[in-house]
């Protein structure tokens, strides 16, 4: 399954605010899950001094991973398909 860089420039942003919104999403992944759209949570990295945040998900779309953002609540700025490495390793 591809994996999608969602880029959030997002004034304000606080770690508080952040794992509030991962929490949701928690909850939205699962609600899409289990109706069938496969995604998941790979990585999120906050820049606190540019007010940015960089997630890593795996999803069959860009528009699937746009979506569960719009239901998650959470702010997206660009959605782009990418490759992860973690460690040296392809994720799948």
């Amino acid at each position: 399954m591809p994996t999608y860089l969602v880029e959030r420039y997002w004034p304000g942003v606080t770690v508080e605010r952040l794992f509030e919104a991962i929490e949701r999403g928690r909850h939205v992944i699962e609600q899409m899950n289990s109706q069938g759209t496969h995604i998941r949570d790979i990585s999120c990295t906050l820049i606190p001094s540019e007010e940015v945040v960089f997630s890593v998900y795996e999803g069959p779309s860009a528009a699937e991973v746009r979506q569960f953002n719009e239901r998650a609540g959470i702010p997206i700025s660009r959605i782009v398909e990418a490759i992860a490495v973690t460690g040296g390793q392809k994720i799948r």
